[in-house]
Formats: C-alpha cells, structure tokens, sequence
C-alpha cells in the first residue's frame, strides 16, 4: 500500500514539473482523443470542434463552424430543456446532461455533455467549451431494458386469453383511482355472463373461451379516460368508472347491458348471450376499495337471482337479505343433518281409473319453530339457487331410493314427480346426475316424472332447456308443465314445448265454486289440452264439489289435501288403504 501511494507521488511530481506549454498539449491531446470537444460562442454558433466532433456527427469542419449549432438538433427536447441549459450557462454556471443530437444522415445519437462557460476577466460569459461523450450503446441498452420492462409488465397486468387488463391491473387502477382521482363519484361494476356454464358444458370449453373474448371485445369499446374494463376472473368482468355525474353511470351500464345482447354460434348450436351486472355508486371521498367490491357483489348476486339479463343498484337492504339467506343455509344444512327435511309424498288420483295412482314429491320441514311446513312457507330458501340446487340434490337422491322401497313393498304406482327449478337445467349435467342415480337405485326412468314452470321459458336461453327436456323425455321421462297459466306466453307453450301433462295451478281450483271466470279458465284449458292430446292434473283440491265439477268437465288427473294429504314414504301403505275404505269416488255421487 505504501508503495503505491510513493508510485502515485511520484507522477503527480514528473507531471508538475513538465514545462507549462508540454503539459497543457498533452492534456489537450488527451481530451481530443477520448472525448467530442466543440466550442461555441454566446449566440451558439460553432467556432471550433475536434475530429471526434466530426467522425460521430457526420459533418466535416468546415460545414460545422459558422454554423448555429441547433442544425443538430434532435427535437427528442423541448423548450424548457434548452432554455434551462442556456439559463445556466449564460449565468457561468457548468451544465451538465445528456443530450440527444441528429447525424448528418438523419439518425440519432446520445452524447453525455459538459458545457463549461469561458468567463473574461470582467466577468462576462464570452464562450461555452463542450465536452462530450458517446453513450449511444449504453442508452440502447437503456431503451431495450425500458421496452422489455414494459412489455413484461403489460404481459403481468393483462389477461392472456382475453387480452384486457386482469384483476391484477383492476386492483392497481382502484386503488390509484381512490387516491388520486378528482372526479366526484365512482362506480363499479360486476358483470357476470347469464349463459357461460351452459355454453361451457354443452359446446366444450373452446366455445367458453371464444365468448369470453366476444365479451371482452364488445366491452372494450366502452373502454376510455373515465371507463376502465378487466376480466376479473372466470365469466366475471369489472366496469370501473369515474365522473361528477352518477345518473351518467347508470345510461353507461344500461347501454353496456344491452350490448351484451347477442346471438353466440358455434358448429354445434346457437345461444342467446346476455349479462347481468350488479353495481355500486359512492362519492369518491368516501369510497373504500373492499367495501365498493363486496357491494357490486352484492348487487350482481341479486341481478343473478332476481331474473338475469338486468342491471341492478347495491342497496343496504341487499346485506340484510344475505344475512338472511346465510342463517337459511344454516338452518336447512342442519335439518338435513337431523332429518327435519324430509321428503313427503301426495297422490295424485285419476278420475277415471282411481287405481291409478302417481305422486308429487314435495319437502316437509319440521321447523324447531313451526308445524311442519311445506315449501309455500318457506318460499325465500328457493330464491337462492345454492339452496335450491342443495335441496333438488336431496329431493332426487330420496325419491329416487324411495321409489325402490315402494317398489320392494309392491305398492303400485305410476309415476313419482319431482319440481325441478332454473338451476337444475343450466347445466347439461343435470340428466346425468338424474340417470346416475337412477342406476345406482336400479329404478327405471320411466316410473319418474319432472314438473317445470312455464316461466323458466321465457328466458333468453330457453331453446337450450328445452333441448334437455327433450333429452330427458326420450329416455322416458315424463314432463308436467307446473301452475299453467300463472306465467308467460302459456298457450306458445303448448304449442312449442314437449310434455305429457300440464297441472292447473291451485288458485283457479279454489275459484271453481265462487268465479265463473275460473271455471271458464279451466274448461278452456282442458279442451286446448285434449285436443292435443295431453292430459290435465288440477292440484289444491278442497272440497267433493270441485271434485264434482273437474269430473263433468273430464279432466284427467286430481290432487289435495282434501283427497290425502303428503305422508312420508313409511305412511303411504296405511294412507292409501284408508282412501280405499273411503271409497275416492264417493263424494261425487254423494253428499260433500
């Protein structure tokens, strides 16, 4: 160590003791051979350069000197950059940056610069001494580092089969959003394809994944400063949107939603595609990114629920309906545990061979509160599709083992009709579970029976239910259409749709003795379906004078407490065998 420092002593001296004007070339030397040198004076104009100056610019000396030396601009500067570096030159002061300069041939080229100021002894900037360096190649190597970083972090925040942002790039945006926005409101949005799983399990995964992208396309024309689109995960998609005018938000959506109308077609089939989208508006200052997402799930749930194909606005009430819905799941998990909901079974009777019988299946609940109920009590655990789907499970496994055991007791019957909801039919997989089953228990498809309102047809993907009806039908399944007339298009129905029964719903019954009109209603219905060539249940008998009054109009088939009532599978031989003594029949020849 101590050597190296006597070895620097010793140059520093043999350097200071050159001779002044030796010293001075070698240093100019130096300079000129490592660095672009070029002097100017105070208006810019070139008075001097070295050959470097020459070689990396392009332009001879002699076309150089004279000249202002903003011929090399490259205008990747503006005006404030220069007007700065002059500021400080012009007041002596060093400058020093990197600068982008124009070739004589017309390409770039980046020089790290040092500009010193040449001061008189009076003070006066009289020139400025330039000194520069090529660092082109490092700032190449800058650029390409920069485009990759950028091209890796648009490949982070964008989604790869749909290619808009992911939720990564959501979750970003929201949170800059909430904390730099100057907008008044903001608004999110869930948007949830009504028809995914349908198309998914029916025309595979490759007709799912080109949906998507269809959607994604569709939504990203609404994309602009104040709208941004994601794909948040699965079929959901999210609409973030800033202004001071919240009614605007809604227009925005609505237009959105009726975009997302449209026919989706592929080899196999064609689909009726809609959205539902759940939303949320808060003025900015108070928005919170958790909360904004669990309210635009809550509003997108109760579009899903309330009918699909809407939009819908988050609402306080929505929370305490979850609660409820939370506490109802709990409650029908536990009595499922402890086998208060059961499946009891009433029969439904033929006017003209009362031998014939068949039966509904229909869920008892024996609530820790109540009686035992029957689902008209109880109707808010089928406005939940994963209730209903859990309960459907159950209602269908039990018939389906029940139906066995009537059959190991040789207790005849027909059919045994099972109500099966929205949910059940959206995936093709429902009459794989119901013939799985149907396997398991060695019991015949044809002994079952499913009981389908009329409304699930008036959704827009009603062509595909009744594709798995009609399925389900030719591996002889009986249809029923359920409370016929209470729902939309009722007599299209009859004309479009394949069933073997349709069941007069219980409130037309109930004004069989009091309104002519329903007795109207009901004759007409009955003739319609004779001709052709169906057959009629009225269910909700109370009385032997309905009775009476369905026999002279001949309809098929009858149903009610007043016939019997639902009993467990274990009671059915005892209560079969009183309406026999009863003698079914009786009160139509007698007195009520």
């Amino acid at each position: 160590m101590e050597k190296q420092e006597d070895d620097v002593r010793k140059n520093l001296n043999y350097a200071n003791n050159w001779p002044q004007g030796t010293r001075d070339d070698f240093v100019l030397h130096a300079l000129d051979c490592s660095a672009i040198v070029a002097i100017t004076d105070t208006r810019g104009r070139i008075l001097s350069v070295n050959s470097r100056f020459e070689e990396i610019s392009g332009y001879t000396r002699d076309e150089l000197i004279g000249n202002d030396h903003r011929m090399l601009h490259s205008g990747q500067h503006d005006r404030k950059f220069f007007r700065q570096m002059y500021r400080t030159i012009a007041s002596g002061h060093v400058w020093h940056g990197e600068i982008c300069n124009r070739r004589r041939d017309g390409s770039l080229y980046w020089v790290d610069t040092t500009i010193v100021p040449h001061i008189s002894e009076n003070g006066k900037v009289t020139s400025y001494v330039a000194i520069r360096f090529d660092i082109s190649a490092r700032k190449q190597a800058e650029n390409h580092l920069k485009a990759s970083r950028q091209k890796l972090q648009k490949a982070v925040n964008t989604d790869f089969l749909t290619k808009i942002s992911n939720r990564q790039h959501f979750s970003h945006i929201l949170r800059r959003l909430l904390r730099t926005s100057t907008a008044s409101h903001i608004c999110l949005a869930l948007l949830d394809i009504d028809t995914f799983k349908t198309i998914n399990d029916t025309s595979g995964h490759d007709a799912g994944d080109r949906l998507l992208r269809k959607v994604a396309e569709k939504l990203q024309s609404f994309q602009s400063d104040s709208c941004f689109i994601a794909r948040i995960g699965g079929d959901e998609f999210a609409v973030l949107m800033t202004g001071n005018t919240p009614a605007r938000f809604e227009t925005d959506l609505l237009n959105i939603l009726a975009r997302m109308r449209f026919t989706f077609r592929n080899p196999i089939m064609s689909h009726v595609c809609t959205v539902s989208i759940g939303y949320v508006c808060v003025p900015l200052p108070a928005a919170r990114e958790k909360s904004l997402l669990k309210c635009a799930d809550l509003a997108l749930y109760a579009a899903k629920t309330g009918g699909r194909n809407r939009i819908c606005k988050y609402h306080h009430s929505m929370e305490e309906k979850l609660d409820l819905a939370a506490r109802l799941r709990r409650r029908v998990q536990t009595g499922l545990r402890d086998h208060s909901i059961e499946v009891f079974y009433q029969p439904i009777f033929s006017l003209s061979a009362p031998d014939r019988i068949s039966f509904e299946a229909l869920l008892h609940w024996d609530h820790p509160q109540h009686r035992v109920l029957s689902p008209q009590h109880f109707p808010e655990i089928f406005e939940d599709p994963r209730l209903t789907l859990t309960l459907n499970s159950f209602v269908t496994h039990q018939v389906m083992q029940d139906m066995r055991l009537l059959q190991e007791q040789n207790i005849h019957f027909e059919r045994i009709a099972i109500n099966i909801a929205l949910c059940d039919l959206e995936g093709s997989d429902f009459f794989r579970k119901i013939t799985t089953v149907a396997e398991e228990m060695n019991v015949p498809l044809d002994a079952l029976a499913l009981e389908v309102t009329e409304n699930v047809f008036s959704r827009p993907h009603h062509k595909q239910l009744e594709h798995e009806l009609d399925t389900l039908h030719s591996q002889g399944v009986q249809i029923s259409l359920d409370d016929f007339g209470t729902g939309f298009a009722s007599l299209t129905h009859l004309k479009t749709i394949t069933f073997d029964y349709v069941k007069i719903n219980r409130a037309f019954v109930a004004g069989l003795e009091r309104h002519g009109t329903d007795a109207a209603i009901i004759r007409g219905v009955i003739d319609i379906v004779h001709s052709l060539g169906r057959k009629v249940v009225a269910e909700g008998i109370g009385s032997a004078t309905q009775v009476r009054a369905l026999l002279e109009m001949e309809c098929d088939f009858v149903q009610g407490d007043f016939l019997c009532e639902a009993v467990p599978v274990r009671d059915i031989p005892a209560a079969l065998e009183k309406i026999r003594y009863q003698a079914l029949l009786s009160p139509v020849g007698g007195p009520a």
